[in-house]
């Protein structure tokens, strides 16, 4: 199994590629699929961690705490962004659609 801090580069690489591709990209949905495996196995890890009376670095557990939140923070500011995006280009289509439409009836 991954370690945490391996676990939290390889989300925020994804993160970061995500943020990156196209809406239309196929490469987008295997980045959101890892990205759902990495937070499940994340949570998993911090599960272990909390659970074991002899871990005691409450700074570690602190910082991966602050860790979840800014994920949840640009993970949910990324959602935003796509769906924008994805409502601007079925706007986009439809006023081409109507364009095309007046063209052909002239």
């Amino acid at each position: 199994m991954k370690t945490l801090d391996s676990l939290n580069s390889e989300m925020a690489e994804s993160l970061a590629k995500l943020a990156l591709s196209p809406v239309e990209d196929e490469l987008t949905d295997m980045l959101v699929s890892n990205l759902l495996e990495f937070i499940q196995q994340r949570q998993l890890l911090l599960a272990e961690l909390v659970a074991d009376n002899d871990f005691v670095d409450r700074d570690y557990l602190q910082q991966q705490l602050v860790l979840s939140q800014s994920y949840g923070q640009r993970l949910s500011e990324l959602s935003q962004h796509r769906q924008s995006l994805l409502r601007s280009g079925s706007n986009n289509q439809r006023h081409i659609k109507v364009y095309k439409t007046i063209d052909a009836n002239r």
